[in-house]
């Protein structure tokens, strides 16, 4: 599997964790067969339905504390223990996790953030960054929108896609540009809590999932979505979007300097991005310089493509037939 020029390799004995990985990332699964050699470069995922081997974790005290899982350093290889469910094992020198539970689910789940947690900071290394945000594409034009978590991006993303036929998605919930301000597309399975925004998705292309830290969750297959993703698409116009109580949507245009703070909330301290905290934070002096860089990397990215886009301002009110059309209709018009 590629994404983006990061190479990442799966093995599994969990028939649940590996077919559920591979349609997640069914868009990147073409070269999947092609960095079986030892020469590989890039994450390597390997998961274990077993009995966890505690007895891998040396003697060492615990350095970070987060709900469910507490995690052990010792140089540069992380343990993770998910309350006694789970284990993972990650060595940043190899880019190598092993991850351990006898729950499918469990080793689905954090083999997953795994991933998006990795290629997140490698794709930094290629000035690709990522900010929480819902995009949309036509005439290789995007328009992307931020959002809090929980705010309504995906129920916008599936409403605007159903309602206009000619409008693309770039992402529901990770939009990545690079230095030329361009978007690339990342489109995972998305995932909606709320049954009652799937009316028209056919049965067949949804699984109900019981996850275990959350409430249940469906994943619509990207096969519902075919021929409606974008291609890499030029960045034209910024949406900062904010929930009132209100009936009717209303989009109107800001000045730049508004959005430089959505963005480092969003785009440089990656709030509401799915990855696990304790693969990001290695807490020694080299991962300090280097978070310190990374901040200023990604914050002269975002400056750049703020500079280069038109930015407006989008004020979602409670009707969300009238939020779509609002949406649909900007992006016709801002061409």
């Amino acid at each position: 599997m590629k994404l983006y020029g990061v190479n990442i390799r799966i093995s599994a004995n969990s028939d649940l964790a590996e077919e559920s990985l591979k349609k997640d990332f069914k868009l990147y699964l073409e070269e999947i067969n092609k960095n079986a050699d030892s020469a590989f470069k890039g994450i390597t995922i390997n998961i274990f339905k077993e009995t966890v081997p505690y007895y891998n974790i040396p003697s060492i005290e615990a350095s970070l504390y987060n709900i469910g899982s507490i995690c052990y350093k010792k140089k540069n290889v992380h343990y993770i223990d998910y309350s006694g469910k789970g284990l993972m094992i990650y060595d940043f020198n190899k880019e190598e996790a092993r991850i351990y539970s006898e729950n499918e689910m469990l080793l689905y789940e954090k083999a997953r953030l795994a991933i998006l947690s990795r290629i997140g900071e490698l794709l930094d290394k290629r000035h690709i960054h990522r900010v929480h945000a819902v995009g949309f594409a036509k005439d290789h034009k995007a328009t992307i929108c931020l959002l809090p978590m929980a705010a309504g991006k995906t129920t916008m993303a599936l409403g605007v896609l159903k309602k206009d036929k000619d409008i693309k998605l770039v992402s529901d919930d990770v939009c990545m540009i690079d230095l030329k301000s361009r978007v690339y597309p990342f489109v995972l399975r998305i995932g909606v809590r709320d049954e009652s925004i799937l009316n028209e998705v056919p049965a067949n292309y949804l699984v109900k999932i019981n996850r275990n830290f959350y409430d249940q969750k469906y994943l619509v297959d990207l096969d519902y979505f075919k021929g409606r993703i974008s291609g890499k698409s030029r960045l034209r116009s910024i949406l900062i979007g904010k929930r009132v109580f209100q009936e009717t949507t209303e989009i109107k245009k800001i000045s730049k300097i508004k959005c430089f703070i959505p963005f480092i909330q969003s785009g440089v301290f990656g709030l509401g991005l799915p990855q696990i905290v304790e693969l990001f934070l290695k807490g020694d002096l080299q991962d300090i310089l280097n978070k310190i860089s990374l901040v200023f990397s990604r914050s002269a990215l975002f400056l750049i493509a703020i500079y280069r886009s038109n930015t407006y301002e989008i004020r979602i009110g409670r009707d969300k037939e009238k939020t779509f059309d609002e949406v649909i209709n900007f992006i016709n018009k801002d061409r």
